[in-house]
């Protein structure tokens, strides 16, 4: 998103990311560690870890929601209408 403010918490998200890339299917540890680390090692505690991370998983969602769109044509509401059926439907 070259034109909008990349907001801090955004990185963590793409760690936290990157991570899971690294072994999609495996076992679980590394994004186990990654994200105990983000969330444990926030220098303002536990809970401004966890939320700190959630605000940037939001912001990465909005971000490839967008890039989607540009992309696609489809508007960001029907792509989350889509998945919601998608989630829905299991």
């Amino acid at each position: 998103m070259p034109d909008s403010p990349h907001p801090d918490c955004a990185g963590d998200a793409i760690d936290l990311m990157t991570a899971w890339l690294d072994s999609p299917d495996g076992p679980p540890d590394l994004l186990q560690a990654r994200l105990t680390r983000l969330i444990q090692g926030h220098p303002e505690g536990n809970l401004a870890g966890a939320v700190t991370l959630i605000m940037g998983m939001i912001y990465l969602c909005a971000s490839l929601l967008v890039l989607r769109g540009h992309e696609t044509g489809i508007t960001t509401r029907q792509t989350l209408r889509d998945l919601g059926l998608e989630y829905a439907q299991h």
